[in-house]
């Protein structure tokens, strides 16, 4: 893999009345790409966490929409999230990872 510093440029909502500019960073050649991946799997057998909210792809949600009955009161919505995990507490945050490490570490 060639290391290099990553890439920036800015795509505009043109959907948005203020056309706001959302950065996209290119990682895949920087350092730091495959250090996520690589806690996870290091991790994930220590404290896994439930996916119980997360879709894995566009098929898992079609698929599970289709298996969702739609009654005429429920409503679809899409959100659309600014600055994301900008609000995250660290405190808690690691509080919550000691808690779920320390029961899947004494069973």
């Amino acid at each position: 893999m060639n290391l290099s510093v990553p890439s920036i440029k800015g795509l505009i909502n043109i959907h948005k009345s203020d056309q706001p500019i959302r950065p996209v960073v290119n990682w895949r050649n920087a350092s730091v790409y495959r250090l996520p991946k690589l806690f996870m799997e290091k991790v994930s057998h220590l404290a896994p966490l439930p996916n119980s909210f997360n879709i894995k792809n566009i098929q898992d949600l079609l698929k599970n929409l289709e298996d969702t009955p739609m009654l005429p009161h429920y409503n679809l919505a899409s959100l659309d999230i600014t600055n994301l995990y900008s609000n995250i507490l660290v405190k808690e945050t690691k509080a919550i990872f000691s808690n779920i490490l320390a029961h899947n570490l004494t069973l």
